[in-house]
This record gives C-alpha cells, structure tokens and sequence, in this order.
C-alpha cells in the first residue's frame, strides 16, 4: 500500500512541476491569500464496479469536495465519493452475501488545469479541462469482515463556467481497488468503480490571479558613481557651449535683417541696403541697314539681342529712330523705308523679348552725311 501510494505522490508532483514550468513560461502569477480561489463542488451520478471479469449492475454515486488552486494551473482538493456496491448480489462468495451496501471513499486529489497550463490563464474561459490523480481510503459497512483499503484513481473533470462564481462540472474517475477487500476469495488482483458524475461547483472568494511587479536589480553603485561624473562632464562641457553660443548669436545679431541678393553699405557697426542707381545709356545704340532694305542682316540682329538683355530695360520707355540716307531715293521713298525700319525693330523686342509695346514710341527721319551708310540706321535710346 505505501509503495502504490509513493506512486501516486511522486505522479501528482510530477504534474505539479510540470504546470509550474509552464507557468514561468507563461506567467509567473502570484497565489493569492490563504482565503482566495477556494471552491466546493456537490455532484451526483451512476457507478459500476468491475470485479472478476464483469460488470455489476448500474448504481448510484454521489460526491462532495472542497479544494484550492495555488496557482492557475495547479490546485488540490479533498473529497468524499459515495458508490453503491451492487455487484454483491452476483455471488455468495461477497462478504455482503445478496446484500446491496455503500462504499465510502476518502481522497484527496493532484489537480493540473490543462487550458490554463498550455494555453495561458484567462480567468473567464467557458471551458477548463481539469486532469487529477487521487489516492484515498475505501470501505464499507456491510458486513465486518470487509475492510477497509487503499484506493487510487485518475481523472477527467470538465467545469462549464455559467457564471462569476458558479460552473457545471462533468467527472469522470476510476478509482481502484485491491480485489481482496471485497471478496471471500480475493486473489489479491484489483477491484475498478468506474463513475460518472454531473454537479456544480461554486468558487469562494476571490478566484482571479495577479502578475507579480517586476523586480529590477539596482545598479553596481561603482558604475553609478562612474556614470555621474560622466553626466557632470558633460553638463559642464554643455554649459560652456552655451555660453559661446550665446557670444556667437549677439555678433551675427547685427546680420539678421539681411537678405540674400542686395548690396548693403557698413558704417558705425550697422548695415544699410546700398541704393543702386539705373544709370542710362550716354548716347542712343544704333543699328545698320543695307542699302533699301528694312530687316536686319544677321550681324545686326545678334547686336540688338545684345542690347535687349544687357542694354535697355523692358520697363523703360524707349525712342526707336528709323532713317534713311538723303542722298538716295526720293523724300517718299526714304520716310516710308524709315519707317519700317523703326517697326521691324520694335516689334522684334517686343515679340522676341516680351518688351511693352505701350513703351516703346517710334518715329522716321532722313539724316544727311558724308556717307550713305550713315543714313541708312535705326537708333535705340531712353527717354
């Protein structure tokens, strides 16, 4: 008997380790106090005994155990179950005789709750399959000559959970027992009760679990000291940065207000923007025509490019002067050519260079000279 119950302890704790392992993995989770995550659970249901190779009839049972959970996977619980022992009647050789009689079995259980072990702690799951072994007492009272024994048995138990503190619980166990306590001829081999039970179970007290705060080891005192004085450098470098900082910000503060792309003028420690001028060409640009013609070669045009980028202004207000030599042609023939050398010009900076047509004022002349080509130009001045 002490052997098979050395078993039993020795299974029951390897369980228990087992869940604890799991637990690290996916806790840890404090136990509560002494008078948190009790429960009691009350059941009834139908029991069988098996003894010398048969079935006896189907019977009764009834249970009552009161327990704890340690952890949310580990918990015991100890119980009393009730069998009726109907298989007596099969035989004379039953210490009972024909008669009917009440087994009682006294165990205390190793719990292991297989959802909260491998699937993490929820403290309002539906469903919690609970595995247990057991060991315990079992007896009767039928007659004297029936002792009592040592039992043990694994199981099943499924809890339903219907409400905050209430759940329907399905057990199923299979206690065993050595065969000779029962009969008159017991050869030593064992005795199973195989029983099903249908009950509630109601929590007492607190039933949740809580995480412990983590505890953080406090740093070697050694480095502490080491990292102070490396932060009190630091702060001593950052305050003499600053104060350059602030030297460098009140000598550029004087140049603020400038601006990229203007000049500006420095008396007395202060900037002044510098006042630029447009300073007028000192004599009109002019331009030369071939003798009758009132466009320009290509020379001549490349020049008067020149004087609409660099020279004259598209806001300023020009004269274009077109003439023509007075020693050629007739007066009629010399005022309509000048005039159409003053148009070609203006309206080429105008559709060219997108000068202001509204700016531009135009008129003809015929300009004597010692040479013909003199007369033959265009002349571009401001007004």
């Amino acid at each position: 008997m002490k052997k098979t119950l050395s078993i039993l302890f020795a299974a029951a704790a390897l369980l228990a380790s087992a869940s604890l392992s799991s637990a690290q993995n996916r806790g840890p989770y404090l136990t509560n106090a002494g008078k948190d995550n009790w429960f009691i659970g009350v059941g009834g249901g139908i029991n069988l005994m098996y003894d010398n190779a048969s079935f006896g009839k189907v019977a009764p049972a009834a249970e009552i155990n009161f327990g704890k959970w340690f952890t949310p996977a580990v918990g015991f619980r100890f119980g009393y179950h009730g069998v009726q022992n109907v298989a007596a009647s099969q035989t004379a050789t039953w210490f009972a005789g024909d008669k009917k009689f009440m087994e009682h079995y006294i165990h205390v259980d190793g719990m292991w709750n297989l959802a909260n072990a491998f699937a993490g702690y929820k403290e309002n799951r539906v469903w919690n399959p609970i595995v247990y072994l057991q060991a315990g007492v079992l007896g009767g009272v039928a007659d004297r000559a029936h002792r009592w024994t040592y039992a043990m048995a694994p199981g099943l138990l499924n809890q339903f959970r219907v409400g905050n503190h209430v759940s329907i619980a399905l057990d199923l166990s299979l206690p065993v027992a050595p065969e000779k306590a029962f009969r008159t001829n017991g050869s030593g081999r064992f005795a199973f009760f195989p029983s099903a039970t249908v009950g509630l179970v109601f929590d007492l007290g607190k039933r949740s679990f809580n995480r412990p705060a983590p505890v953080v080891a406090g740093p070697d005192p050694s480095v502490l000291a080491s990292l102070r004085e490396q932060l009190n450098s630091v702060n001593a470098k950052l305050g003499e940065a600053d104060k350059k900082a602030a030297a460098l910000a009140g000598r550029l503060a004087k140049f603020d207000n400038l601006q990229d792309g203007k000049t500006y003028d420095y008396n007395d420690g202060r900037f002044t923007e510098t006042e630029v001028k447009e300073v007028a060409p000192a004599t009109p640009e002019i331009l030369y025509f071939d003798l009758g013609k009132s466009t320009l070669t290509g020379r001549e045009l490349a020049r008067l490019e020149y004087y609409a980028e660099n020279t004259f202004k598209k806001d300023q207000k020009l004269l274009i002067t077109g003439c023509a030599d007075l020693g050629t042609g007739t007066r009629e023939a010399n005022d309509r050519i000048s005039k159409q050398r003053a148009e070609f010009v203006k309206n080429y900076l105008v559709k060219q260079f997108a000068f202001n047509p509204d700016n531009i004022e135009t008129k003809a002349d015929v300009m004597p000279g010692d040479a013909p080509i003199k007369g033959r130009i265009v002349t571009i001045e401001v007004k």
